[in-house]
């Protein structure tokens, strides 16, 4: 059932009372059996609120009151028009040489409302570089792994090992999510603790990231899709390094290489929010590190996490595989 405009404007200006939460101060969190502060269960981070700051805002890092009430006012407008009844003639689309999931936005969840950080509605989730831009080389493209391939004259085509890892089904929503944009299928994770790990499950992609308390990085020369994570506890705050990428792991939505590094803060500022704060560093791909924050929300009594297949089986790849063939054939022609 579709919620009416006045409940959803309701829903939205609540989003903008500041968070509990304040960036540094210390509450008593509770712990689970080996004394640490306690994570575990569903959480989500949902926010319409973009990666990147768009570029008519500069440096403009957070909204007044009154602009983020406006800003989210918009995205109500946006949604009541999207679940609108479509009137007239349906054209069929136009053909494009890549096939993108704008068919099925007319189904994605409902998502309003501003991210608000310590009292700031932000403009982005990106807070580094000043300008909440992603801060790519001139030559990026030509130093990921499609594009390494590519210069020694490799179709990426030619077989599935060429393939983006979202094609083939190995990580669908970049390197090690949450540290990136926003998924609009599904921003819900789930937290699992013991005396020597922190487990973190994501929905989007059905994909897990084991993090290692208390020890070293692995063999540097055996790469991981999500990554190999280290975490440590100060006070109320888990301290991630993930070194250890496969060059693959560059994602639609997120490009990176080999010597990809991120640090990742989630510090628990309330028993239903950790304030979460990631880093990326990547010479290959940007001029400089880039930073973001996110509010992580618990989410409420009842609602749980549900299971996520990549394209059943992933018969998508075989598909796209024989159009290329079918294009080498008739291109001898």
């Amino acid at each position: 059932m579709r919620s009416g405009f006045f409940s959803v404007c309701c829903i939205a200006l609540s989003c903008l009372v500041p968070t509990t939460g304040v960036l540094g101060a210390e509450f008593e969190p509770s712990l689970t059996p080996s004394g640490h502060p306690d994570f575990q269960g569903n959480w989500t981070t949902h926010t319409a609120t973009p990666f990147q700051r768009p570029d008519e805002l500069g440096e403009k890092r957070a909204y007044t009151e009154a602009e983020a009430w406006e800003w989210e006012r918009e995205k109500v407008a946006e949604m009541e028009a999207r679940e609108a009844p479509i009137e007239g003639p349906i054209e069929a689309p136009q053909i494009k040489p890549v096939v993108d999931n704008t068919a099925e936005d007319q189904f994605k969840i409902r998502i309003t409302n501003v991210l608000t950080i310590n009292g700031e509605p932000r403009t982005s989730i990106l807070v580094e570089p000043p300008n909440g831009r992603l801060p790519f080389r001139e030559d990026w493209q030509a130093n990921t792994f499609a594009g390494k391939l590519q210069a020694h004259g490799v179709n990426l085509l030619d077989g599935p090992e060429g393939a983006g890892p979202g094609e083939r089904c190995l990580i669908d929503f970049g390197p090690a999510p949450p540290a990136g944009p926003i998924v609009p299928l599904s921003a819900n994770f789930q937290f699992v603790q013991n005396e020597d790990y922190v487990i973190l499950y994501i929905e989007a992609g059905a994909e897990t990231r084991f993090i290692r308390l208390r020890d070293e990085h692995q063999n540097p020369f055996h790469k991981k899709w999500h990554g190999d994570s280290i975490g440590h506890w100060e006070g109320n705050t888990l301290h991630v390094e993930t070194r250890n990428f496969h060059p693959q792991s560059s994602s639609f939505t997120l490009r990176v290489s080999a010597l990809l590094a991120l640090d990742e803060q989630f510090t628990l500022v309330s028993e239903d929010e950790i304030l979460y704060r990631f880093t990326y560093t990547d010479p290959d791909i940007y001029t400089q590190s880039f930073t973001g924050e996110l509010m992580l929300k618990r989410m409420p009594a009842g609602q749980r996490l549900f299971d996520y297949t990549c394209h059943e089986g992933n018969y998508s790849l075989p598909g796209i595989l024989a159009g290329a063939r079918r294009e080498e054939m008739d291109a001898t022609d």
